[in-house]
């Protein structure tokens, strides 16, 4: 009987916005983040939650 501890954990080898095919580098980020697929492009442009809720009760 296999004891060890295996992980089910998936991820996508391509962007979720651009379809490009994600590098070493980007699929380590997704897999580190436990966030989407995206490519550094995109992966760039994901705003934190409360950086985003700073920006709005400051145009208040």
């Amino acid at each position: 009987m296999d004891l060890e501890e295996r992980t089910l954990d998936t991820i996508d080898d391509r962007c979720e916005e651009c379809g490009a095919q994600l590098t070493r580098e980007e699929l380590q980020a997704v897999l580190e983040s436990g966030g989407p697929s995206l490519c550094k492009i995109h992966a760039a442009e994901v705003v934190p939650l409360a950086e985003e809720e700073a920006t709005f009760e400051g145009e208040e």
